[in-house]
C-alpha cells in the first residue's frame, strides 16, 4: 500500500520501481542494444510481432516493451488499414446486433429495439424461404442484415 501511494505522487519513485517503456523498433529498424538491454531475443520479439498478425518488421513505425512485458506497435501510415475517417466518410452510430430469434421464438421486444416490427422479421423469414420455427437462432442488426443459424445444418 506505501509502495503504490508513493508511486503515484513521485514520478522518479515510480520508475524506479516499475521500470520505462523501452522502444525496441523505430522506423522498421530493431534496436539490437535496447533489446539486449531488455534481455529479450529476436525469436520472443518476432513472436510477438506475429501474434500482432505483423509478418515484417519494416512495416513498423514504432514497437515499444511496455512495463509490464506488453508489446505495443505501432505500423507505419502506408501499413495501417483505412478508416472511414481516412476517406472522409461519416458514419452512424454503431448498434450491437440483437438476438430476434431465439429456438424457434421470435423475441418482440428485441426485434422493437432495433427499430423493426415482427411483420418485418416475418416478411425477412419468407424472402430467405424459412420458418420461425425451424431456426435456432437468429440475429440482425440495425442496418438490416439478418442471420439465421437452422436447427437442420
Amino acid at each position: 500500500m506505501f509502495v503504490s501511494n508513493v508511486s503515484l505522487k513521485s514520478i522518479s519513485f515510480r520508475k524506479a520501481v516499475e521500470g520505462t517503456t523501452t522502444i525496441l523498433i523505430k522506423e522498421g529498424k530493431i534496436l539490437e542494444e535496447n533489446v539486449k538491454k531488455e534481455k529479450y531475443t529476436v525469436d520472443e520479439l518476432m513472436e510477438q510481432l506475429r501474434k500482432k498478425d505483423i509478418f515484417y518488421v519494416e512495416d513498423v513505425a514504432f514497437a515499444m516493451l511496455e512495463t509490464n512485458g506488453e508489446l505495443s506497435v505501432l505500423l507505419k501510415k502506408e501499413k495501417q488499414n483505412v478508416t472511414r475517417e481516412d476517406l472522409l466518410i461519416k458514419g452512424e452510430a454503431t448498434r450491437l446486433p440483437q438476438t430476434i430469434i431465439m429456438d424457434g421464438n421470435i423475441m418482440k421486444e428485441a426485434v422493437h429495439e432495433l427499430g423493426y416490427s415482427v411483420a418485418w422479421v416475418k416478411e425477412q423469414l419468407k424472402k430467405k424461404g424459412a420458418a420461425a420455427d425451424k431456426v435456432f437462432l437468429g440475429q440482425a442488426d440495425s442496418a438490416g442484415h439478418l442471420y439465421l443459424d437452422y436447427y437442420e445444418d
